[in-house]
């Protein structure tokens, strides 16, 4: 009875076995891989992250210094465009710039960037923001 017992729970757990190496996750992963790529290139806003700071060096140049985060998992990105808005003391607006930054930003990563243009008087605060990017294929 034992040795009959045991005999069909091997032959379920041999079976159970085989049935999971007859599935093919390989075709479900490269699927889902697909939908993320197609994603991550459809929306690169949502996956690039920027922060950064500036100064004024002594040749009376404002330096901003920053890094660009790509959250993305398969997807690199080029040619980002940033707006630099400077504010006053009091929060007004005082001046807005686009620059594009050439740097290949590869997935899961965090590059540093400084950018240098004439000076900004008056500036109190800098805000960056990301308004579009490339796929870097």
């Amino acid at each position: 009875m034992k040795g009959t017992l045991a005999l069909a729970l091997f032959f379920i757990l041999f079976a159970s076995c085989d049935s999971a190496n007859n599935q093919h996750p390989s075709a479900k992963y490269e699927e889902k891989k697909t939908s993320l790529e197609s994603m991550e290139q459809d929306s690169p806003l949502k996956f690039l992250k920027v922060k950064g700071d500036f100064h004024r060096n002594f040749v009376n140049k404002t330096v901003i210094e920053g890094e660009i985060t790509n959250n993305a998992t398969l997807v690199s990105y080029k040619d980002l465009q940033l707006v630099l808005i400077f504010r006053d003391e009091k929060g007004s607006v005082i001046e807005k710039q686009k620059q594009q930054l050439d740097n290949i930003i590869k997935p899961n990563s965090t590059e540093d960037f400084k950018i240098k243009i004439s000076h900004v008087k008056g500036a109190n605060s800098l805000s960056v923001d990301i308004t579009d990017a490339k796929v870097n294929k």
